[in-house]
């Protein structure tokens, strides 16, 4: 199998973009060999469709079919960077801002990116429109005979999970904890997001059900987001906020209204760092 990709760095959260038509029966396949050390490698795998919606059809946008079902941000922002990129469909645009809509697994909703051009041309500023969380709670999970504090937003497509850092030495035994106590439930991807709050430092880590893969991500959107969440609620009011991470920073901005979530933003960089073809075996 012979596949055209485009491979890039939403905030080092490496991403594929499979460019080419593929049966949904092999996309877990797929993803898991182009993101394997061996071929392009990366930490996750998004399949770029025609739409499914009539909204979608009817505006002559694109599908972001992510390698798990998932909803992912970076991604996202990332193929509307890549479509004013390619300027493979109409989008307005005005002194170098553009406006995408896109469709995205794990949404029922478009989802609007704008996208803002710079003085390389491969390298875009892409901010994404967040969908709100449906559900925020606060939970207790028994770890190594300690009580851990933990806040969890369920977002459409993902779940995170709030941490903090500090309190938690065994970092990937907890991740083993979450995925045990998460097994009966009905999920995409969950993500464990350890912030250390003094030093203002965010590590993700993020498990994908469908495909078994699990990274410890240079950057993670709707994992931002989630912490963005958590800090608004807790502050009762707005934040605008440049969350640190491996990767660099990502900004997120939450808009609140008696105690409600209206509005959450997720802005960073995005670069196009390679464009080609890819061999697939063609026993799938």
């Amino acid at each position: 199998m012979r596949l055209n990709f485009v491979k890039v760095n939403p905030v080092e959260n490496m991403t594929i973009f499979v460019l080419d038509q593929v049966d949904s029966a092999h996309h877990i396949t797929v993803a898991n060999r182009l993101m394997d050390y061996s071929n392009i490698h990366g930490e996750q795998v998004g399949f770029v469709e025609n739409p499914r919606s009539l909204k979608g059809k009817s505006l002559n946008t694109l599908r972001l079919q992510m390698m798990g079902g998932e909803f992912c941000g970076n991604a996202t922002r990332s193929l509307a960077a890549l479509m004013v990129h390619l300027k493979s469909q109409p989008i307005e645009g005005d002194n170098g801002i553009y406006n995408v809509l896109l469709e995205v697994s794990g949404s029922d909703d478009l989802i609007n990116c704008q996208v803002r051009a710079t003085s390389k041309n491969n390298f875009y500023l892409s901010k994404v429109n967040m969908p709100l969380p449906q559900r925020i709670s606060n939970t207790v999970i028994t770890f190594e005979d300690n009580k851990i504090k933990t806040t969890r937003v369920d977002f459409p497509g993902i779940s995170h999970f709030i941490v903090e850092a500090n309190e938690v030495d065994d970092k990937d035994e907890f991740l083993h904890t979450i995925k045990r106590n998460m097994s009966k439930e009905d999920y995409n991807a969950f993500g464990i997001m350890f912030y250390d709050s003094i030093n203002r430092y965010l590590t993700p880590i993020v498990y994908v059900r469908a495909t078994d893969s699990l990274y410890w991500e240079r950057s993670c959107a709707s994992g931002t987001c989630a912490l963005g969440v958590v800090m608004a609620k807790n502050a009762n009011d707005n934040i605008n906020k440049k969350i640190k991470q491996p990767g660099g920073e990502l900004e997120v901005s939450v808009t609140m209204n008696n105690e409600n979530i209206l509005e959450i933003f997720l802005d960073g960089s995005v670069e196009i760092i390679a464009e080609g073809i890819v061999y697939i075996d063609d026993q799938l």
